[in-house]
């Protein structure tokens, strides 16, 4: 299930969330975080080697909302 944004200032539409966003953040850790644009979260995955492989992937969903969410993008 794709997961679409719009940013509140400018009406700009985003997807922040593909069908295979944990396979991707499981193959790629923190390249994956950085592309989104979420160094803390990117730093994070290298020093924990991606969560142990598991943490990370399992939880990616409400990490990457809730960065999106903070920023001013609202789901819909």
């Amino acid at each position: 299930m794709t997961i679409r944004a719009t940013w509140a200032f400018n009406g700009q539409t985003k997807t922040i969330l593909g069908n295979w966003h944990r396979l991707w953040c499981l193959l790629f850790g923190p390249f994956y975080y950085l592309f989104k644009g979420m160094f803390l979260w990117a730093i994070l995955s290298l020093i924990t080697a991606n969560g142990l492989w598991v943490g990370f992937p399992l939880f990616n969903r409400a990490i990457v909302l809730r960065h999106y969410h903070r920023k001013g993008w609202v789901q819909g």
